[in-house]
């Protein structure tokens, strides 16, 4: 398994705060990259800069964010995907409103860490300092920044910086590390075009890796996209992995066709959807109720859409309250089993909650059964959720990647999660990591006994069934022929079906001869004797049988089954005997002249071309003899079929 360790902070804080002079004092990157940005001395949109920090290998990324209020939904996209938070309050000013929406954001995205600086310590006393760290004290109580260090800084005279590196160093070490493993996600935070190269797309890689070369899948316009290079920190690298902040060169899509709120993924895996189960909540603080059928704003990876809430245990949803609810979206998103989401309000617009995505495919619910099914889901062990979507998932079964996505779970819990259900022979891993209910797959083996049954009663005289008919039978859907192909695996260990290269029978099967078939058959074998190699036609033998071709030729094919005659060729079949003599005297005559003409074999064989040409193909496929040009030579003599 892959695991790496990259680190992204996100700064927040109310505008005007000196996030952006902090971000330049600590890296020494202008994170303000637009012309208006420099104009207004005020942060608009999304920067970015890179901090070398004492005892962490490699820079860590910082996303600074606007603090306006009109540029909230900018913040939200920012802060998707950091690791930990870069909290600042301004000294001179205190707690404002930005602050506190700020840190609602984070909690909402479920940001485990952060280090608070007071910006601007340079132009206030002491004793505002104090004041200052009290009112945000009180502001991150019961949050994720409860207990945090409160560092006072300057980014003009540069007290506390170095202090405050040492905190974020600390923090970067305890960044858990994460599985490179799993499915590629990039949800896309800008886009531009580079002279000479393209489109290029710029984001922090969620799960998976990506290499230079590899295709993608831009949703939700499901376009199939080349991947022609990759960028981290400004320098061209082969690869990039979960955790990174990275910029992918794309080809096959202009920069007007991608942007912020897009995703970059692993084909085949991620899909959109415009319905949401989850796990909604109202902060306490929000001031702010959830109406049934009430209209919010979806803040989710670097998207945001409108959406109905249909509350599904309740009417309404109030603050401090959480309810499960189906959020019916009104433009597709892109999302996972676990991913948080932040809620704005639809007007005014301001940060009213969030929560927790339990099923990002789900049908339409109704409130009743739709909370109790979403409920007994959301209560789930990682064993049981996985277990789940192998059942749903049926004859198809599900890849791991795909598994990982639609479970929300981390690579490696999943990866116990299979190994205990496999253990518990719950769960059966196929080629290339597909894997399915143990249960599907004995419900498909039953399903393949009962198509033998069916072949052996309606044609009792047949020794074995062929092998696609029985797997057609049993599956139509490609996607169930390896499930097939598992149930027929323990069928065959078991001892309950024989399987011989493309026929199978049940074990405990013989042949049954109704009396007619039984007569035809023993007219046709007599025939077949006394002609040797030259074999009689099928309309020959039904003439002789006084039989129609149909029920003649159903007796050669269960002839030819059991191994009784040999089908050389369409409509020719010949006696079992007559070609075993025939290959026994080939033999010999190789092991002493080394290669055989086919002048050499109508002489040796006696028969005409009609015959002899099928005859020498069917040694050739047996491996008893190997054609070079118009001769025969010794082949590697397997066995024929029996």
């Amino acid at each position: 398994m892959s695991i790496t360790r990259h680190v992204v902070f996100g700064t927040a804080g109310h505008v005007d705060h000196g996030k952006s002079a902090l971000v330049r004092a600590l890296t020494g990157t202008d994170p303000d990259r637009l012309a208006e940005e420099k104009a207004r001395e005020m942060t608009i949109d999304l920067g970015f800069a890179f901090l070398r920090l004492p005892g962490v290998a490699e820079p860590v990324a910082i996303v600074d964010v606007p603090g306006h209020e009109m540029f909230v939904r900018n913040m939200v996209a920012g802060a998707t995907g950091i690791d930990a938070a870069l909290f600042v309050v301004a000294a001179d000013e205190g707690v404002m409103p930005q602050t506190a929406e700020h840190l609602r954001v984070l909690c909402e995205l479920r940001v485990p860490a952060g280090v608070i600086a007071l910006t601007k310590s340079d132009k206030v006393a002491p004793e505002q300092i104090a004041a200052t760290a009290g009112q945000v004290r009180a502001l991150v109580e019961r949050s994720f920044l409860q207990g945090a260090p409160i560092i006072p800084v300057s980014a003009l005279t540069g007290t506390g910086l170095p202090e405050l590196c040492d905190r974020l160093a600390e923090l970067a070490r305890g960044v858990p590390t994460k599985s490179a493993d799993g499915p590629f996600r990039l949800p896309v935070d800008r886009s531009f075009t580079m002279r000479g190269a393209g489109t290029v797309v710029t984001g922090t890689v969620i799960s998976g890796r990506l290499r230079g070369g590899d295709h993608v899948v831009l949703l939700p316009q499901e376009r199939s996209l080349r991947v022609r290079g990759l960028q981290v920190q400004g320098k061209a690298v082969q690869e990039i992995v979960a955790g990174q902040r990275a910029a992918v060169n794309l080809s096959g899509v202009e920069k007007d066709e991608i942007g912020r709120g897009d995703v970059i993924a692993s084909p085949g895996v991620f899909a959109p959807s415009v319905m949401l189960d989850a796990r909604v909540e109202i902060a306490a603080d929000a001031g702010f109720q959830v109406e049934q059928r009430a209209r919010l704003r979806v803040h989710h990876g670097t998207a945001e859409v409108m959406a109905r809430a249909v509350l599904l245990e309740s009417d309404e949803l109030r603050p401090g309250q959480s309810a499960l609810t189906q959020l019916r979206l009104e433009s597709p998103l892109v999302a996972a089993p676990g991913d948080p989401f932040v809620l704005r309000s639809y007007s005014p617009m301001r940060v009213v909650g969030g929560g927790i995505i339990v099923d990002a495919h789900p049908p339409k619910r109704r409130r009743s059964a739709g909370s109790q099914d979403i409920g007994a889901r959301e209560r789930l062990a990682a064993d049981d959720a996985v277990l789940r979507l192998l059942v749903d998932a049926g004859r198809a079964g599900a890849a791991e990647g795909d598994l990982q996505v639609r479970c929300g779970l981390s690579q490696e819990v999943l990866s116990r999660s299979l190994a205990r259900l496999a253990e518990r022979k719950q769960a059966v891993c196929g080629r290339r990591r597909r894997w399915f209910a143990a249960s599907v797959v004995e419900d498909t083996a039953q399903a393949l006994v009962r198509a033998i049954t069916e072949h052996h009663r309606v044609h009792p005289h047949w020794l074995y069934a062929p092998l696609n008919s029985i797997l057609s039978a049993t599956s139509r859907d490609p996607e169930g022929r390896e499930a097939a192909r598992l149930a027929l695996e323990t069928l065959v260990a078991s001892g309950r079906v024989v399987l011989a290269r493309e026929r199978l029978r049940l074990a405990d099967h013989e042949p049954r001869w109704p009396a007619r078939a039984a007569a035809i058959k023993e007219e046709i074998l007599a025939a077949l004797r006394r002609n040797g190699l030259a074999a009689p036609s099928v309309a020959d033998l039904a003439k002789l049988c006084t039989a129609s071709e149909s029920e003649c030729r159903d007796v050669l094919d269960a002839l030819a089954d059991s191994g009784a005659v040999i089908a050389l060729a369409p409509g020719i079949y010949v006696y079992h005997d007559a070609v075993s003599g025939s290959r026994n005297r080939v033999l010999h005559f190789l092991s002493e002249h080394g290669q055989m003409s086919i002048a050499d074999a109508r002489a040796l064989l006696g028969s005409s071309r009609k015959y002899l040409l099928p005859l020498l193909e069917q040694f050739d496929r047996e491996g008893v003899t190997q054609r070079r040009g118009d001769s025969r030579v010794l082949g590697g003599q397997r066995s024929p079929r029996a």
